[in-house]
Parts: structure tokens; C-alpha cells; sequence
């Protein structure tokens, strides 16, 4: 069940990653098989905040200057938790 997490979408990734916890919940899943997914969780979280940090750098704002026209600026977002 592995998969090559730097091919999939953020939505794609956050869907496999969902998939790999309801397995783990389970208490039947054999230590190795369990081991394993745990690493692929930890590549797709990786694989995740990355998108996100590159969407973030891509965004950008629209601001009024001073002088009352548009300019734009880098999106800053606070980082919560």
C-alpha cells in the first residue's frame, strides 16, 4: 500500500493519510505492517506541510499604500499551535 507521496495533491495526501490512521486504529494490524505505516503517515504529513509552506510563499495580498493604489505584498500568516 505504498505510495509516492511527492506525486500526490495536498487533498490526495490528507485522503491517504486519513486511510492510514483508520488502519493503525485497528488492533489487528501486524506490528511490521503497522511500523510501516506509520513512516508512510510520517512522509505524507511531511509531504503536506511542504505544500503548504510553497502555497503560503505563493500567495500574495493586495494592499492600499499610502498613496491610495494597490501594491502587492507577501501573504504573512501567523503560526498557530
Amino acid at each position: 500500500m505504498e505510495v509516492e507521496s511527492k506525486e500526490l495533491t495536498f487533498e490526495e495526501g490528507i485522503e491517504h493519510l486519513e486511510r492510514i490512521v483508520r488502519e493503525l486504529e485497528q488492533k489487528e494490524v501486524p506490528l511490521e505492517q503497522a511500523l510501516n505505516l506509520f513512516k508512510q503517515g510520517i512522509e505524507l504529513v511531511q509531504n503536506s506541510n511542504n505544500l503548504l509552506d510553497h502555497a503560503e510563499k505563493q500567495m500574495q495580498i493586495l494592499l492600499e499604500d499610502p498613496n491610495g493604489e494597490l501594491e502587492i505584498r507577501p501573504a504573512d500568516f501567523p503560526v498557530e499551535g
